[in-house]
């Protein structure tokens, strides 16, 4: 909304148009005409740069010659003074635009002149987690909706905007497929966890551990299989595959080292396996007991022997096992977007897109890149960190020894990120899965009858995907 320009000068406009034989006043449009040193305002400024170049005339591109018809003159001066004031915002893209039913999907949204606070709705559901970044970037996590194409509705200011058919929401939901390690089940590290159960059926999330694999089927209940079938406190078998039978319809699954962790619809969350008890010794370090306090979430992570939750609210809890600190939240960590854990290390995107870590640092893993710019997800592996910028670019960094840092330069932009043991995958926008770094167990090798995917997962030795 233009302010900032008074009757008298709206008078002058006129006057001009008439005088100068301009037609009438050019509204502010996608570029901001007017805006010709680019500050997201046209003021005094713009106005003088205009008549320093009055008259000029077909010796190469003029900036100032705002319409185009070789000179600057009256009708450029009428588009400068038509579009006085701030810049309205204008919105270049909506990445990504599809997502999932079931809601979550962080988007952003790129333009241009986004300043103060934004609401975003998509079919005329409020978008959560809104956050203006800059004035070229809008994040956001889509809300839940029936399937389908919806107009995006953005108000930056008092500013509306609306993309016709901006979004569309599908079922993601598809078979999952698995491959690595655990293709048999002869023990470490072949526990089957890439063994899919054939009852599983179709499915709308998924999550490794070091050793097992989980799945949420679409009527919400949970299904995991590889190891931890069996609860005998030995052999990696801590009853982390024993689904509890009063766990209820879930939205989000993770896997720790030998515990899982369950996200419950009404935001609860639930763990087992190892650490239902704290002793302090391995592997029972109470990475399973919820905090009584906890409250509702709206994420969830494992690391080997700790959890991660992020709350409504946007604060970051954990606990568990903390020799290296990674339970211990930064006092300065502010609400965040979204989290994950390493083996020893976690990780959390800040609302404003910024990214940190803290835990076992040895190889930098907590180090985050200067140049990184704001993200949308991370991940943690082993020794390592991936995050996924907004745009859909891949960094990795810390341990390289198998490049597992070393992003392959015809990548692409991503949806998704995940981080195994020394081994790296990426969701690219097209669907298609590339993995890289250590590949022992196959687990960086894509099935050559995959197909396009709509989410991943990496274990210890295994890659997961569900393909839609």
């Amino acid at each position: 909304m233009k302010t900032g320009l008074n009757h008298a000068v709206r008078v002058t406009v006129a006057a001009l148009s008439i005088v100068l034989g301009l037609g009438a006043a050019v509204p502010a449009a996608a570029q901001c005409p007017g805006d010709i040193i680019p500050t997201g305002n046209v003021n005094g400024n713009d106005l003088a740069e205009l008549l320093a170049t009055w008259g000029t005339s077909g010796q190469g591109t003029v900036v100032t010659d705002l319409n185009g018809d070789g000179i600057v003159n009256g009708a450029d001066l009428g588009i400068v003074l038509s579009g006085w004031g701030p810049c309205s915002p204008v919105i270049a893209s909506i990445v990504p635009n599809t997502g999932t039913t079931l809601g979550g999907t962080p988007i952003t949204i790129t333009g241009n002149y986004f300043s103060g606070p934004a609401t975003v709705t998509l079919g005329g559901v409020p978008a959560t987690n809104v956050q203006v970044l800059s004035a070229t970037t809008i994040t956001a996590l889509t809300p839940s909706a029936p399937a389908g194409a919806v107009d995006v509705l953005v108000i930056v200011g008092s500013d509306p905007i609306t993309i016709s058919n901006g979004f569309t929401f599908a079922d993601l939901s598809g078979d999952v497929q698995a491959w690595g390690a655990g293709t048999a089940s002869t023990g470490n590290p072949n526990y089957g966890q890439s063994i899919v159960p054939a009852d599983l059926g179709p499915c709308t999330a998924i999550a490794a551990g070091h050793w097992h694999t989980i799945a949420v089927r679409n009527d919400g209940s949970v299904k995991a299989w590889g190891a931890g079938t069996t609860n005998t406190g030995t052999s990696d078998n801590y009853g982390q595959s024993i689904v509890p039978a009063d766990l209820g319809p879930c939205t989000a699954i993770a896997g720790g080292g030998l515990h899982t962790i369950a996200l419950r619809t009404d935001g609860t969350v639930r763990a087992w396996g190892a650490g239902t008890t704290n002793t302090g010794s391995y592997p029972n370090y109470g990475q399973s007991i919820v905090p009584a306090d906890l409250g509702p979430c709206t994420a969830i992570a494992g690391g080997f022997s700790h959890t991660v939750a992020l709350r409504t609210d946007g604060t970051v809890r954990a606990w568990g096992f903390n020799v290296n600190g990674q339970c211990n939240i930064p006092a300065d960590l502010g609400p965040c977007t979204a989290i994950a854990a390493g083996d020893w290390h976690t990780i959390a995107v800040r609302n404003d897109g910024s990214v940190r870590a803290w835990g076992y640092n040895e190889f930098g893993q907590c180090n985050i890149p200067a140049d990184l710019g704001p993200c949308t997800a991370v991940d943690g592996g082993y020794l390592h960190t991936i995050s996924l910028a907004i745009g859909g670019t891949v960094r990795a960094w810390g341990y390289n020894g198998n490049g597992e840092c070393s992003v392959p330069s015809d990548l692409g932009p991503c949806t998704a990120v995940a981080a195994g043991d020394r081994f790296s995958v990426a969701l690219r926008a097209d669907g298609t899965v590339r993995a890289w770094g250590r590949n022992f167990h196959g687990q960086c090798t894509i099935p050559s009858d995959l197909g396009p995917c709509s989410a991943i997962a990496g274990g210890a030795f295994h890659t997961v995907a569900i393909q839609r």
